[in-house]
């Protein structure tokens, strides 16, 4: 009787309240396409699937690359003050660098660096450092700045030519 009774008053509210119907004649009908699913279960389950759905919507609001980019820039100089310098005095852009690392991946000179550096406790930075030590050192060579910043992880670096731009116009680029 109850039931019939709340379709009755649906129906009179379909033109009022049409939004809210839907929601009301879909939460009827859920129980019956899932039987077997607790309430509390069915509530866990709608939950996941408004977050999921809201999702999507997040992803596509557009982070500002170029701060994401400038942000690892500015934090691999950092790093490279604060824990290269001390050894490598001398800049490392120089054309004995980019001969050395000229065709070989990012992830080479990632790993390199992470595995031997800094001198005193070698691989003690988190990847992301490491990562934004090697795309300073790639900018700070001449290399041009991507538009995102550059992954840690190693299948994106291995993917990543160190191709460097001759060494007058390297000196020109801005640091």
């Amino acid at each position: 009787m109850r039931e019939d009774a709340s379709r009755g008053e649906a129906s009179q509210s379909r033109e009022s309240n049409a939004p809210r119907l839907a929601r009301v004649e879909c939460a009827a009908h859920f129980p019956t396409l899932m039987p077997s699913v607790s309430r509390p279960r069915r509530a866990a389950l709608l939950a996941a699937v408004a977050i999921l759905a809201a999702a999507p919507l997040r992803a596509q609001d557009p982070a500002p690359v170029d701060s994401t980019v400038a942000k690892q820039l500015d934090l691999g100089a950092q790093w490279f003050r604060a824990s290269c310098l001390e050894c490598h005095a001398t800049s490392l852009a120089d054309p004995d660098f980019r001969l050395k690392w000229s065709g070989r991946t990012a992830y080479d000179l990632f790993e390199t660096i992470r595995s031997t550096m800094p001198e005193h406790d070698p691989g003690s930075l988190t990847l992301g450092t490491y990562a934004s030590i090697v795309a300073y050192l790639m900018k700070l060579n001449g290399m041009p700045v991507g538009t995102a910043a550059l992954s840690s992880d190693s299948t994106a670096l291995a993917a990543v030519r160190l191709t460097f731009v001759p060494a007058a116009t390297a000196a020109s680029t801005p640091r």
